[in-house]
């Protein structure tokens, strides 16, 4: 539901509110349990976002033309290859991933020896 935006943002979407809901409602009950009931929760919160994402997977490849956007992803556009665009894109998914700017890896450096 796309409100303009003259009129703000619109009303809330009910099942995203619920889903936020439930979210926090299970990390402050992990968080009044204690600290023995996180090594329990760690494990299920470790695992069953792989289990969603793969239920997820199996039901797009079971879809209508699913072969076709696979197909269509995995076809590399060679001659787009050469442009500037692309490189340009590139680096910067490379400075995005590597938190150049927000201090990552500075961070990590200051793990290291001073001699290294």
């Amino acid at each position: 539901h796309r409100a303009p935006l003259a009129e703000g943002i619109g009303t809330p979407d009910l099942d995203l509110v619920l889903c936020l809901l439930l979210s926090w409602l299970v990390v402050a009950i992990i968080l009044i349990k204690g600290i023995r009931s996180t090594g329990k929760a760690a494990y299920f919160l470790a695992l069953f976002p792989y289990v969603i994402i793969m239920i997820l997977f199996v039901h797009t490849c079971s879809l209508e033309g699913a072969g076709k956007g696979i197909k269509f992803f995995l076809t590399p556009k060679w001659d787009q290859l050469f442009t500037a665009k692309v490189w340009m894109e590139a680096v910067t998914q490379c400075f995005f991933s590597l938190s150049i700017c927000f201090g990552g890896i500075i961070a990590y450096s200051s793990f290291n020896n001073f001699t290294n």
